[in-house]
């Protein structure tokens, strides 16, 4: 009995070390994009999202196969597929790292950016991401959002009868974390 206070005492000392030690990876969680052309826009999914934050270091890894991504008509998806170099290039990533670790012990949603290389179609760029994190009974729901210029990524702007799509491409996540 004795040693209990002890226990409680290392458990309170070490708490804050063990708590920002953890690595989490997704759960499950979807990556969109929202492409705009005059007068019409359109959307595209997947449900493969795949990767990892470690809370102690900032780290992060996250990937999308390309040619999970699905916009709702077949015909343009393989046109995606095609102009993204999908047999070459298979996936979509971002690498990078949060500027200020969450508090995980927090009940609210925290606003965080963060700073890395997003890599499409063979070519890598420095992006920064606006990142929310909100605790939730079955772990971390993670929400991201930016934007970018498929043409900073070698990528022909694709057309449709004369119409071409706007360069800004919209990007998000959204995502439910859990410890690994």
């Amino acid at each position: 009995m004795k040693q209990l206070p002890l226990f409680i005492l290392v458990l309170f000392l070490m708490g804050p070390n063990l708590i920002s030690a953890q690595i989490y990876t997704v759960e499950s969680g979807s990556a969109f994009f929202k492409a705009k052309m005059p007068l019409n826009s359109y959307t595209g999914k997947s449900d493969q999202l795949y990767g990892t934050i470690d809370f102690k270091t900032g780290v992060m890894d996250f990937s999308v196969p390309l040619n999970s991504i699905e916009t709702g008509i077949e015909k343009r998806d393989k046109h995606m597929y095609e102009l993204l170099n999908s047999e070459q290039y298979p996936t979509v990533t971002f690498k990078g790292i949060l500027r200020k670790i969450p508090n995980r012990t927090l009940q609210t949603k925290q606003a965080i950016m963060a700073d890395g290389d997003f890599a499409l179609a063979g070519t890598t760029q420095k992006v920064t991401i606006s990142m929310d994190f909100t605790p939730e009974e079955k772990g971390l729901k993670m929400t991201a959002s930016w934007s970018v210029l498929i043409t900073d990524y070698n990528l022909e702007r694709p057309s449709f009868m004369f119409i071409k799509v706007k360069d800004k491409h919209d990007l998000s996540v959204d995502a439910l974390l859990k410890e690994k």
